[in-house]
């Protein structure tokens, strides 16, 4: 999906800045040490898998971070290593490739430190591996270990996360809860897309408990916002919750017109999966009895 290639690589552009802020300068130093050549070549095939994937091209993703991290083993630059490993393990899992996304997140998690600033984000990845894996109580687990303790930039993202596997769990009060305490987070940090995630997450809660009218004012809010964004992936995501929302209320009509909106957005998104998934939807919805 597009937007989560754009959460990705924001996520992992942080992380090479935080690599290339470790690597350029020290806090007491009255001037920047020059970078030496070998972490210059290992930042720049960082940079390269980063724009790849990015583009969509996660085969050159990988070759990049693998030579990243080849370079940043030979000169042992644990948290370069960490940033090659973390970013690797994010697209292998994005490509379904589950048992190499394990292998370098748990590897990425023997040499970060909890005291790491890195660190976050590998348990948030972590998280995101057990959870694709099905292991619910694992991924529990490593998301509540993503979540720092103060409030940053990044806790929002971090509780958005939390709060959907507290929620596949069942446990939706806590679910809630943490997702409107993300949603004040976000809008207090500026970020916008993960702010579209909450509300979003919160309008499932609310459908889940047989409120679609509570759900569609979530819907469309987080649909305004990744409209302004072009999301692509979550503007057809909206929809369809929209369209879910819509039958739930008993409006088939306009479930089917917010579902065909999806598929015509996921088309054009070159999203053949998401457009599949719509088309079922509706035609289930085409199916159903009159209501």
């Amino acid at each position: 999906m597009n937007s989560g290639r754009s959460i990705h690589c924001r996520a992992a552009a942080l992380l090479l800045c935080l690599l290339a802020a470790v690597i350029v300068c020290g806090c007491s130093s009255p001037a920047p040490v020059p970078t030496p050549p070998a972490r210059k070549h290992a930042l720049s095939w960082n940079k390269r898998g980063l724009d790849a994937e990015a583009r969509g091209n996660r085969d050159g993703a990988i070759l990049a971070f693998e030579e990243s991290l080849r370079i940043h083993r030979s000169i042992e630059d644990f948290d370069g290593i960490a940033v090659s490993l973390l970013n690797l393990a994010k697209v292998h899992r994005q490509k379904t490739e589950l048992s190499l996304a394990k292998e370098r997140i748990e590897e990425t998690l023997r040499i970060v430190s909890p005291d790491n600033p890195i660190f976050p984000e590998a348990a948030f990845e972590k998280a995101k591996v057990e959870l694709a894996l099905g292991n619910m109580p694992d991924a529990e687990d490593w998301a509540r270990k993503a979540i720092p303790t103060e409030k940053k930039p990044y806790s929002g993202r971090m509780q958005n996360l939390l709060s959907r596997i507290l929620f596949m769990e069942g446990k939706t009060d806590e679910a809630l809860s943490l997702a409107e305490t993300a949603l004040e987070s976000n809008r207090g940090f500026g970020k916008r897309a993960e702010e579209a995630n909450s509300l979003r997450l919160i309008g499932d809660i609310a459908l889940a408990g047989g409120d679609p009218q509570s759900a569609e004012t979530r819907y469309l809010a987080a649909l305004a916002i990744d409209k302004e964004l072009a999301e692509s992936g979550k503007i057809a995501l909206d929809l369809r919750a929209l369209g879910a929302a819509a039958f739930a209320g008993g409006e088939t009509a306009k479930a089917i017109a917010f579902y065909e909106r999806a598929i015509e957005v996921s088309r054009g998104g070159n999203m053949p999966m998401e457009a599949e998934a719509a088309l079922s939807e509706l035609n289930r919805i085409k199916e159903a009895p009159s209501r």
